[in-house]
C-alpha cells in the first residue's frame, strides 16, 4: 500500500499556518465594543467581517469536498465577543489543517463545479479555488479588517513589515 502523495496540500498549509499568525493578530485587535461598527452603510460591519475572515479556512475547505456545489453564499454574523471570535478562528483553522491534509494531489487537481445563479457551470481545479478563496481571499479581507481598525482608531499590526503604528507613525 503506497502513501497518499498530498504535498500540494502540505505547501498550501505551510503558508497558511504563516499567515495564520498574523491573521490572529488583527482579530485579537477587533474592539469588542464596537462590533456592529461600518465604515459604511453599505459594508459589513467589523464584526461581520471579522468573523467572515475567522471562518473563511474551514468553508473553503469543506466548500471542495463535494464534486458540484452551488455557488458559495457569504452568511455575515457578528460574533458575540472577541474571545468568541478567536475560539471560532481556532476551530476553523483546525478543521482546514485536517480538511487539506485529506486531499490527495490528484483530487487538488481534479476540476469541481460551482454552479453560479445565472445556471451556469464554473469548473475549476479544487487547488485553485482553495489559493484564491482560502487564502487569497483571506488576505484581501485582512487587509480590509486593517482598514477598519485604522479608521477606529486602533493599533494596526505588521504584515508583511512595520505598520504604520510600530513604525510610531508616518
Amino acid at each position: 500500500m503506497t502513501a497518499t502523495k498530498n504535498t500540494i496540500a502540505r505547501k498550501m498549509l505551510e503558508e497558511f499556518e504563516r499567515e495564520l499568525a498574523t491573521t490572529r493578530r488583527f482579530l485579537e485587535r477587533v474592539p469588542g465594543d464596537r462590533l456592529s461598527w461600518k465604515p459604511h452603510e453599505k459594508s459589513m460591519s467589523v464584526g461581520e467581517l471579522a468573523h467572515h475572515i475567522a471562518e473563511t479556512p474551514s468553508g473553503a475547505v469543506r466548500f471542495v469536498a463535494a464534486d458540484r456545489n452551488p455557488a458559495p453564499r457569504t452568511d455575515v454574523r457578528e460574533p458575540s465577543s472577541v474571545p468568541a471570535l478567536l475560539a471560532l478562528l481556532d476551530r476553523s483553522a483546525a478543521e482546514a489543517r485536517e480538511g487539506l491534509l485529506a486531499i490527495d494531489d490528484e483530487r487538488m487537481r481534479a476540476q469541481f463545479i460551482i454552479d453560479l445563479p445565472d445556471g451556469t457551470a464554473f469548473p475549476l481545479p479544487r487547488e485553485r479555488f482553495l489559493r484564491s478563496i482560502m487564502l487569497n481571499h483571506w488576505y484581501h479581507h485582512r487587509g480590509q479588517l486593517g482598514v477598519y481598525l485604522r479608521l477606529l482608531g486602533v493599533s494596526v499590526p505588521s504584515s508583511y513589515g512595520p505598520s504604520g503604528d510600530e513604525l510610531g507613525g508616518i
